[in-house]
């Protein structure tokens, strides 16, 4: 929501009282439709609902009508959309809390996208499927082009695999589940690596096997 003090919400929102905040507004909205959102609470600019499949936020535009609304998961997007009308809106919402599937989800709201890996999520193969992205990817960077010379090491298969930067990173699948990354960045003849875990370390390696062993090792450490 926007923070200018003179946006005035009634101009585009006139269904929702938002005097106690997008949440609140919500909650009433839905109470009026027989929904129950009890759960919403505001955040920072949004309006948020924890669920059993990760946290739903809800946002209005500013400048002209629009309610959009994203469901993450562990790092990883479920689906996403935006729309005009409220009460598809709650309806969504609603739904997702009370557990109904992703694809009859999309089917029944179509104007909510499913997010790339979300089948794989659900399927438990994010890791996989985030590995082919990035592999299949035509934007080569250091660090794609780093991880198709790594991808011959199977047994790196089971980690998330990001790229920033040109840096490669590895996580737990699904992704950002603990304090756990493996970082790593080619540098002429030498890899360097940055470990975040229970200890923070950097050092230099010296072979793409060594660097293979060592992220198996450092996932592996208690």
């Amino acid at each position: 929501m926007p923070s200018n003090d003179s946006w005035d919400p009634t101009v585009l929102y006139s269904d929702l009282d938002m005097s106690e905040g997008l949440a609140e507004a919500l909650k009433r909205s839905a109470s009026g439709i027989g929904l129950t959102l009890d759960g919403l609470v505001d955040g920072f600019g949004r309006a948020e609902l924890v669920t059993g499949r990760g946290i739903v936020s809800i946002h209005v535009g500013a400048w002209e009508r629009g309610f959009g609304i994203g469901i993450h998961e562990s790092g990883i997007e479920w689906a996403s959309g935006a729309t005009d009308d409220l009460g598809q809106v709650l309806r969504s919402i609603a739904a997702w809390q009370d557990g109904e599937p992703l694809d009859d989800h999309v089917l029944e709201f179509p104007f909510m996208k499913p997010g790339k890996l979300a089948r794989a999520f659900a399927e438990g193969r994010v890791a996989e499927a985030q590995w082919q992205d990035l592999l299949d990817s035509e934007y080569r960077t250091g660090g794609q082009q780093l991880l198709v010379r790594l991808a011959q090491f199977g047994e790196l298969r089971s980690f998330f695999p990001e790229i920033s930067y040109g840096e490669l990173r590895f996580t737990e699948a699904p992704p950002r589940q603990g304090d756990r990354m493996f970082r790593v960045q080619s540098d002429g003849a030498v890899f360097r690596v940055r470990e975040s875990g229970p200890e923070r370390r950097e050092y230099a390696l010296g072979g793409l096997d060594e660097v293979a062993r060592r992220i198996v090792e450092f996932f592996a450490a208690d």
